[in-house]
């Protein structure tokens, strides 16, 4: 089982997960997620993997995949409508048109996939290509595939400061200024000692009194007159 974040990559699919049978072995299956993907959708998916996790019990991380109509059942039930899209792809936007999941009928060859393994059988993401985006491949255990959709369906407010918007999410998010939450002593001890690791050092000059020596200089002091 590998998880990494991998910033040196050409494109915007940062976020890789892997389960294989070995370090060197083709995955069972594989996730990715765009850099700007939610917290909360990575979050929930990565939780899910280390809940499924057993050692000595892989066969929890291979369990059964869901099939087209068992991947869109909770999309659908929470309002989601089909749309016309290629041939080969089903479906589904979000009432207000923003988001969509889809179910590949025909996944990507091996050779276009941006991750080994990664044939992008299902997908979630929002409807504009400047958005955020993830893909599950075939294989993917069906409850990991249940924990992405519980994320990307939670109606829940999220929390963010507004440097961290991107101009997709200014223009279609319905935003809500709140009060910062009071810092506890942990937050001002985490500040403290983030600003001491980064604040610029300064040596401050001893005074240069009769009978005074810098204790920083380099010079040899000249003979005494008496």
């Amino acid at each position: 089982m590998r998880i990494g974040f991998i910033p040196e990559r050409d494109w915007d699919t940062l976020w890789q997960l892997a389960v294989a049978p070995g370090p060197f072995a083709d995955p069972h299956w594989v996730a990715s997620f765009s850099d700007d993907t939610p917290t909360e959708i990575v979050t929930a998916v990565t939780t899910k993997l280390a809940d499924l996790y057993r050692p000595g019990e892989d066969a929890r991380l291979t369990e059964r995949t869901a099939g087209p109509l068992e991947w869109i059942a909770p999309y659908a039930a929470a309002g989601w409508t089909a749309h016309e899209v290629d041939t080969g792809q089903l479906t589904l936007h979000s009432p207000d048109t923003l988001a969509k999941v889809t179910y590949s009928l025909r996944p990507l060859a091996r050779e276009d996939a941006e991750q080994a393994g990664q044939d992008g059988r299902y997908t979630i993401g929002t409807v504009s290509r400047t958005g955020w985006y993830g893909r599950f491949s075939s294989g993917t255990p069906s409850r990991i595939l249940d924990a992405a959709s519980a994320a990307m369906l939670d109606p829940a407010p999220i929390a963010r400061y507004r440097s961290e918007l991107s101009p997709f999410s200014r223009r279609t998010a319905s935003i809500t200024p709140i009060t910062p939450p009071v810092p506890t002593p942990g937050d001002l001890q985490r500040a403290a000692a983030a600003r001491a690791c980064t604040a610029p050092r300064t040596v401050q000059a001893a005074p240069t009194d009769a009978g005074t020596r810098l204790a920083w200089t380099t010079t040899t002091p000249g003979p005494r007159h008496r």
